[in-house]
């Protein structure tokens, strides 16, 4: 194998496909990014048996066709410290590569770019759509908090993506929220897949911020592949069955009120400048007329103010909640104002649009004292 290129563009790549090279296999070669020249050009390959990333083709000039897979870390760490803007990388039948770039001479060895993992093929797809890059991403970081940590309940590891009628939804559950996002999209058909969080989570970070930019989002029983212009992700499905979570959002709310997602968002984070937990802070929320007053108190001070409300329906109620949950809903909010549903003390607090029905937030409160 032997090409050019430019240094900057090489960088670029290398960067998208680390994003799928592990450090942790006793495979040595899932630890090595794939360098493949075809007649198709020149791109990069990282695949850690659950999730395979290529480069959209790499401008250079491809002399010499050929493959070799190069350990990431190494052959980053060269690219990125080489003087020169252009790169010439050859190897020889043995896979010994050299890599030039003005003075400086790397010779390093490599491994057989056939032994490598191939991505995976999507055989027997059931479906395929696209939408835009900008309303994907947002769908995922409006989501994705609320993907379960702990892997006890595996499927809750991931998201769900249901395809029905010409809509896309989005679900994630962690077992305090459920986040629900929509989009439509075209396909009519029904179905259900569950993506691995680390897949959606590393999707959301290579996609442009532009809905000109359409992804191409292909399916079958055990895999998902998403296309667009820097590179092709394939990964593999969770298995199992997701969580009924429509029937969470009840549809009996005796408590409906308005309020300024910003006025609220800024009010709760103000409540965490006092907590002494990092991923808990407790807060009581006292209805009334026309106030929401947010109250803490723990071992550094307290807080107390009002929000301003507009109750719809409904009487007073006191409730407490992890004030860090409900912020994570409301930043992800993109109103100007939230409604917000509640039942009882013990019942959970439902988050909608108030102009659409676009999204669906669901946090339970903290079990009253007593």
């Amino acid at each position: 194998m032997h090409i050019e290129c430019n240094k900057n563009n090489l960088i670029n790549a290398i960067n998208i496909v680390l994003k799928a090279v592990t450090t942790r296999s006793t495979m040595e070669i899932l630890s090595c990014i794939l360098l493949v020249a075809d007649r198709e050009g020149f791109r990069l390959i990282g695949n850690d048996l659950k999730l395979s990333i290529e480069t959209s083709n790499i401008e250079s000039e491809v002399y010499e066709k050929g493959s070799v897979a190069i350990d990431a870390k190494l052959f980053s760490d060269i690219i990125r410290n080489l003087p020169t803007e252009y790169v010439s990388i050859k190897v020889d039948d043995n896979f010994n590569s050299t890599i030039t770039s003005g003075k400086s001479v790397f010779k390093i060895k490599g491994l057989d770019g056939e032994q490598f993992p191939k991505p995976e093929a999507l055989n027997r797809n059931i479906g395929e759509t696209e939408i835009g890059s900008l309303s994907l991403k947002n769908m995922i970081k409006q989501t994705i908090f609320s993907v379960a940590v702990e892997d006890n309940r595996p499927i809750l590891t991931g998201e769900l993506l249901k395809f029905d009628e010409n809509e896309l939804h989005i679900v994630a559950i962690d077992g305090y929220r459920v986040s629900w996002r929509k989009s439509p999209v075209e396909y009519s058909s029904y179905t259900e897949l569950v993506v691995p969080a680390k897949t959606l989570n590393e999707i959301c970070r290579l996609l442009p911020d532009d809905d000109e930019v359409r992804v191409k989002i292909i399916f079958s029983s055990m895999h998902i592949m998403f296309i667009f212009d820097k590179c092709t992700v394939v990964s593999r499905l969770l298995d199992g069955d997701y969580l009924n979570y429509e029937n969470l959002f009840s549809s009996e709310s005796p408590l409906e009120l308005t309020v300024n997602t910003e006025e609220l968002l800024t009010a709760l984070s103000r409540a965490t400048i006092i907590s002494d937990n990092n991923k808990k802070t407790e807060i009581t929320l006292t209805i009334g007329d026309r106030f929401m007053n947010i109250n803490t108190n723990t071992s550094i001070g307290t807080l107390n103010e009002d929000v301003a409300i507009n109750i719809e329906k409904g009487e007073d109620l006191v409730i407490r909640f992890n004030a860090r949950y409900l912020i994570d809903v409301l930043n992800a909010v993109d109103e100007e104002y939230v409604k917000l549903h509640f039942n009882t003390n013990k019942s959970p607090c439902i988050a909608t649009g108030v102009t659409g029905d676009s999204f669906k937030y669901l946090v339970l409160p903290i079990n009253p004292r007593g």
